[in-house]
């Protein structure tokens, strides 16, 4: 039977061999392919299908990599015998916000690959580095540059992560009972991080682009804080992109009041939804009597994948010993053959492969869903935000895609209260699961719904 196999490749899209994967990761989802079949040799499947043989050879290479396959000396390749199709049990995750999984995987292989044939640089990397090594943070210097963001390698510091960017931020510059302020819907780690140090945070409402500048006037003036964390570009929970005039407004408060902000950029953007960061507009206020009043954090986990543990910072120059002795404190130094690997990758052309198109199809699918269901919603990067009707509560569609082995996300856990839930596109294995659970997602609301109104 797996000798005969011969796949139906029209349901997939993007770059060849990526189809031809998800077919086979399909076919041993159904059952088509069972435990133990021997799959085409590759040469009969390129015939077969029209492909290369080199592109058949990559798609079977990507599905060993991910543990569906196996290959043998001589024997061909074969459904590794432990893989269970799960069915309805495995879980299609919309609840974390995540990149496809795409080119990463033979990205980092051919990133390893390189840093394995290079003996020297190993032995470098191998030993103590309380600072990064110059070639590498120039490197992401080169790298920033090139997306337009204003700074030199002296801004750079490097972390383990964002989250452990914003946690050596605050406890680097405040100190216990001193006032945070941060966006009253917001990722959940800049709460947890304040809350640890022994700091007091407190929510500004937000508007359709961006805080509530009346609520952040008076939250200033009561608790004069000394920084605000902010999402700018694409806002988490909520997908807003803060306004050229707020940003300015922002600035300007920061300037007259004292205070820092904290602009966390982590969060993807498609090439067409991003803003060059406040950082920049900053900058170019710069001057004797004004100086720099934005701290910007990013990484590589919302860009390439969260296990790569790769956050920096650029921090004006005044509070680089205060930041650097946080970080100290936490490690004794980040890993620079981590920084090494992300460094390969950011040089390469494979950063990103194919995924942008992949991402805006999903997010198109996602919008025209909302469309469909009538719904108030908002869409950028790699969520959705989407206010349910009454009389369906987010909480029973949460409840109703779980026992489906659909995971989203509950604005509750955003501390947004006004029936919301928030989809993210990247945790689904391949398109046609996507698509598949997105029909389930629609079907659910809609059921639901009726439901609810059908009860006398």
């Amino acid at each position: 039977m797996g000798t005969m196999w011969n796949p139906d490749l029209d349901a997939y899209t993007g770059p060849k061999y990526l189809r031809l994967f998800e077919a086979i990761e399909a076919a041993i989802n159904r059952g088509e392919l069972a435990s133990g079949v021997k799959l085409p040799p590759q040469r009969r499947l390129a015939d077969n299908v029209g492909f290369t043989i080199g592109t058949v050879t990559r798609a079977y290479a990507l599905a060993e990599r991910q543990g569906l396959v196996e290959a043998r000396v001589g024997a061909g390749t074969y459904v590794k015998p432990q893989f269970k199709s799960q069915g309805s049990q495995q879980q299609a995750n919309f609840a974390t916000c995540q990149q496809p999984l795409t080119n990463q995987i033979s990205a980092l292989s051919d990133a390893l690959s390189q840093l394995a044939k290079d003996p020297h640089k190993l032995s470098v990397l191998l030993g103590y580095h309380p600072n990064p090594l110059p070639e590498q943070q120039f490197a992401f210097h080169q790298w920033l540059s090139t997306r337009g963001i204003i700074q030199s390698s002296e801004d750079l510091l490097f972390t383990h992560g964002a989250q452990q960017g914003i946690y050596v931020t605050l406890n680097g510059l405040l100190k216990p009972g001193d006032t945070l302020l941060h966006e009253a819907n917001c990722y959940p780690g800049i709460r947890l991080a304040a809350q640890q140090l022994g700091i007091n945070s407190l929510g500004v409402p937000l508007t359709h682009d961006g805080l509530d500048l009346d609520a952040l006037a008076q939250l200033i003036i009561e608790h004069r804080p000394k920084i605000i964390y902010l999402t700018l570009n694409n806002q988490n929970p909520t997908c807003i992109q803060y306004s050229d005039a707020q940003r300015e407004t922002l600035l300007d408060l920061a300037q007259q009041h004292d205070f820092y902000i904290l602009e966390d950029d982590v969060n993807y953007c498609l090439p067409g939804e991003w803003k060059a960061p406040l950082w920049n507009l900053a900058l170019s206020r710069k001057s004797k009597d004004s100086p720099q009043r934005v701290i910007y954090l990013s990484s590589l986990s919302k860009l390439f994948s969260g296990g790569l543990r790769q956050g920096f910072l650029l921090i004006p120059e005044p509070l680089r010993p205060k930041i650097k002795l946080a970080l100290h404190s936490q490690c004794w130094m980040i890993s620079p053959l981590n920084i090494e690997l992300a460094t390969r990758l950011i040089s390469s052309k494979s950063l990103m492969g194919d995924r942008e198109n992949l991402i805006a199809h999903r997010q198109k699918m996602g919008f025209e869903m909302s469309e469909r269901l009538g719904l108030k919603h908002r869409w950028r990067g790699l969520n959705g935000w989407l206010q349910l009707k009454s009389p369906v509560k987010a909480h029973h569609v949460v409840t109703a895609l779980a026992s489906s082995g659909i995971l989203i996300r509950n604005g509750d856990d955003f501390d947004n209260h006004d029936n919301y839930i928030r989809l993210s596109i990247g945790g689904a294995s391949s398109n046609a699961e996507f698509e598949t659970s997105l029909l389930e997602i629609e079907s659910c609301i809609v059921n639901l719904t009726q439901n609810a109104y059908s009860v006398m």
